[in-house]
């Protein structure tokens, strides 16, 4: 019976011998993982605090003592379809109401008037009653105006 071979020494073998050794040498390298030297510039994402929520104001929001010329829903970009639904009581017999929507205004400020965007009541927000009254007020002028044209 013959027994099987497994090498022959021939010197051209040798040359495939030390090419296999350096062919596994390139793959062990390429398989090796490493670490960064440097940690990265920003943290991961999920390190982050969630971000702060829009502080709705109490019983005393602060409106301002003129409001301005053109009122509107910032979720629309429009003024609201019906005022009255605007605010609801928070108590049955209390004076604050609460707001439904974000309201913001368009304004001119300064000496020149300059265009300005500003908040005028949060989503959620309790207003006193006068206010809340004076902000409607000036929703249904608006609405008014905008129908006659």
């Amino acid at each position: 019976m013959p027994t099987a071979r497994t090498r022959k020494t021939n010197p051209d073998d040798g040359d495939e011998v030390a090419d296999e050794a350096a062919e596994n040498k390139a793959v062990s390298a390429e398989t090796e993982t490493k670490t960064p030297d440097v940690a990265p510039l920003e943290p991961p994402i999920e390190f982050l605090p969630p971000p702060t929520p829009e502080p709705v104001g109490g019983p005393h929001q602060l409106i301002p003592a003129e409001l301005g010329e053109y009122i509107v829903d910032d979720a629309t970009g429009r003024p609201p379809q019906d005022p009255d639904t605007v605010f609801f009581p928070v108590n049955p017999h209390g004076t604050a109401l609460r707001s439904t929507v974000r309201l913001i205004e368009h304004v001119g400020l300064g000496t020149y008037r300059t265009p300005t965007t500003r908040l005028l009541v949060p989503a959620g927000a309790e207003v006193r009653r006068p206010e809340a009254e004076r902000i409607v007020a000036q929703l249904r002028a608006q609405a008014a105006a905008l129908a006659s044209e």
